[in-house]
């Protein structure tokens, strides 16, 4: 009996360590080498046969903000959003044609697996999968000359993110972390982590 009642009081403390851990975490990245920057480096093939050269050619993002809620010590289910901005300016013969921007807004449930988790650093991998909103708007030239036309175009499609190894390090609340993996947060990406 004795000892059954020492058990529970050396219990208790570990009990309640555990339950008063950090369950929520908000991140803010940027990435490099997006799905969606590979989409609009596709989209220019086709000027490109047709004579059209690009120049001024700029990629913002993707910047991407993310929600998790820790289920167990192993894993936790949230949320990835992003955007990312295209602009580039199309040329014949030394002439601006066309001035193109797009915009994608991307919304994916998200899985997390903690496999590490040390007082200062951890490891980890996550998945993402959803849709992302892809808007475009061409602005048109004749002669070197804006014409005023602008020609939009607005799509839906599947998205996702596969983060294979993800690594965190700081304090207990803020931490820095970098991932390696594909989609649209990137092939590589980096950023800040509040847990709470």
């Amino acid at each position: 009996m004795a000892v059954m009642a020492m058990c529970a009081v050396c219990w208790m403390p570990l009990r309640a360590q555990d339950e008063v851990e950090t369950r929520h975490e908000i991140s803010l990245s940027y990435g490099v080498s997006s799905n969606s920057q590979w989409i609009s480096d596709m989209c220019e093939i086709v000027p490109d046969v047709f004579g059209e050269k690009s120049k001024n050619e700029k990629y913002f993002g993707p910047i991407g903000l993310e929600y998790y809620y820790r289920t167990s010590p192993l894993m936790a289910v949230g949320v990835v959003a992003t955007l990312a901005v295209y602009n580039d300016d199309r040329y014949i013969d030394d002439k601006i044609s066309s001035s193109v921007s797009r915009n994608y807004f991307s919304f994916m449930p998200s899985l997390k697996l903690n496999w590490l988790r040390k007082e200062h650093w951890g490891l980890y991998s996550k998945v993402a999968a959803g849709i992302t909103y892809g808007h475009s708007s061409n602005d048109n030239y004749e002669n070197g000359v804006k014409t005023g036309e602008k020609t939009t175009n607005s799509d839906l499609f599947f998205n996702f993110q596969a983060s294979a190894i993800g690594i965190e390090a700081g304090g207990n609340h803020v931490r820095g972390f970098a991932e390696l993996g594909i989609g649209e947060q990137g092939i590589a990406l980096a950023g800040v982590r509040y847990k709470f």
